[in-house]
């Protein structure tokens, strides 16, 4: 049985291609700018430039007023929690030293662009930011003596340092398909190649330094990963609400942005498979393994949540039926629902059959339920936290509870924006760079092979290391 790519020349799934067509293949993978791929982009950048515009007649028709920004507040947040948790798929697999994962490093790498975009969402937001102190009065925040900048300058640094680590990864893994790109590529994809690739030939003091900047990179952008949503969450989120006090919230949060990343990871591995003319690399064992990830983080999602929801509920303090009319059975009790549903309940039931999970198009469907659910999981924790009154921040503990806040127009363009934003820049990024990495594709075939196992069949991978 064999099936067509997007390039008209049928495989056997079962083909491995030798190494000279798996550089040749993904090479030229870079060149694939047809009509369809222009229109997209096209379409992208206009969406993108009115994303801009909303920004801009937001604050000239809204200015400074906090209660309006929630949604925009809400879509910054959803593209850093997608873009900066898929980079996770690339590292943790790795450090597991699963076979399985090689072909699919660069395309969760590749999220990592998607940190600028989030980056230039958030200055506007700094600006809607109420400052630490007001009339010498400090509101409650997590910075108990940090100086009157301290909730601005410090979210925006490390949001510039996870983009910067992510960057540093994605680019160290590229070396060795930037010099193929320097060795096979024509034109001014090869002047790219050779300016970036460095002198990289192939040594082994390279490639033991490679493996080093890689294992670096990974862990410090773990950590990051981490620090940078530990601050979002409690500078724009907690701090903007009198006597929000959750600490589960920031490992919630940042829980949740890995979810979204498996999610957003295996959404592009689909399309490059169906559209991209990937087939020969991204097989079912990426799919039925990502998958598995994905359901693990669905109950992960549930267990974080349900952890922090008994306290407020057996509590039954003031306080915490207040945080729980706010968040979840307030005004934003839809959103709740509906982050309930897609985030958890849909995906764990659907992928708890091994018919839907060892498949293709079963997590991809998956993924899809699993974005719009996280997308509606910050509108359910920034809208409301943004529409309370800004004058009782310095309030010992919530007193009123805001009307439900529907979006307008202006914020639907920055929604839409945003996140087309950081899909032009991914679509831009897989001409400059590979999307399935060349080297872990070569390595791959050289560490297994298909091998009958009893009745069935399989792969024998070897471990080096």
């Amino acid at each position: 049985m064999s099936t067509r790519s997007s390039h008209g020349v049928a495989h056997d799934p079962h083909e491995r291609p030798s190494g000279a067509e798996v550089t040749a293949d993904l090479v030229r993978s870079t060149y694939s700018t047809g009509g369809t791929f222009k229109l997209i982009a096209i379409v992208l950048a206009v969406l993108t430039v009115l994303g801009v515009v909303g920004v801009i007649l937001k604050f000239i028709n809204y200015g400074d007023d906090q209660t309006r920004w929630g949604y925009v507040v809400a879509a910054m947040v959803f593209v850093l929690t997608a873009g900066t948790g898929a980079p996770m798929v690339a590292i943790a697999p790795a450090l597991a030293k699963a076979n399985w994962i090689r072909p699919v490093t660069r395309i969760a790498a590749l999220f990592s662009v998607t940190g600028i975009v989030s980056s230039l969402m958030l200055i506007p937001i700094l600006f809607m930011l109420p400052p630490l102190i007001t009339q010498g009065a400090r509101r409650r925040s997590i910075w108990f003596e940090g100086p009157d900048y301290s909730p601005h300058i410090w979210g925006m640094i490390a949001l510039l340092g996870l983009t910067l680590a992510g960057l540093g990864l994605l680019y160290s893994s590229a070396l060795p398909d930037l010099a193929a790109m320097r060795d096979h590529a024509t034109g001014w994809r090869q002047r790219w190649g050779k300016r970036l690739a460095r002198g990289f030939i192939g040594t082994e003091g390279q490639w033991r330094t490679l493996r080093l900047r890689i294992g670096m990179f990974g862990t410090l952008y773990f950590l990051l990963l981490v620090f940078t949503h530990f601050l979002i969450s409690t500078d724009i989120g907690q701090s903007m609400v009198a006597g929000w006090r959750d600490a589960i919230f920031p490992m919630y949060h940042a829980m949740t942005s890995i979810q979204a990343g498996v999610a957003g990871t295996i959404l592009v591995m689909w399309i490059a498979r169906r559209f991209g003319g990937m087939d020969r690399y991204l097989h079912l064992d990426q799919f039925w393994s990502l998958g598995k990830l994905l359901f693990a983080t669905s109950l992960l999602w549930f267990y974080f949540f349900i952890s922090a929801f008994m306290v407020y509920w057996y509590g039954r303090a003031g306080a915490d039926k207040l945080w729980l009319d706010l968040l979840i059975r307030g005004p934003m009790i839809w959103a709740f629902l509906g982050a309930f549903t897609f985030s958890f309940f849909v995906p764990w039931w659907f992928l708890i059959w091994n018919r839907t999970r060892t498949s293709i198009n079963g997590p991809a469907i998956a993924a899809v339920i699993v974005l719009f659910g996280a997308l509606l999981d910050r509108m359910r924790l920034y809208v409301p936290a943004w529409s309370v009154d800004p004058t009782r921040i310095h309030e010992r503990f919530l007193t009123e509870i805001p009307t439900t806040q529907w979006p307008d127009i202006f914020d639907i363009l920055i929604f839409v924006g945003g996140i087309s934003a950081a899909i032009l820049l991914y679509m831009l990024a897989t001409r400059l760079i590979p999307i399935v990495s060349i080297w872990e594709v070569h390595q791959s075939n050289l560490l297994s092979r298909p091998a009958k196992f009893i009745r069935g069949h399989g792969v024998l991978v070897a471990k080096p290391d």
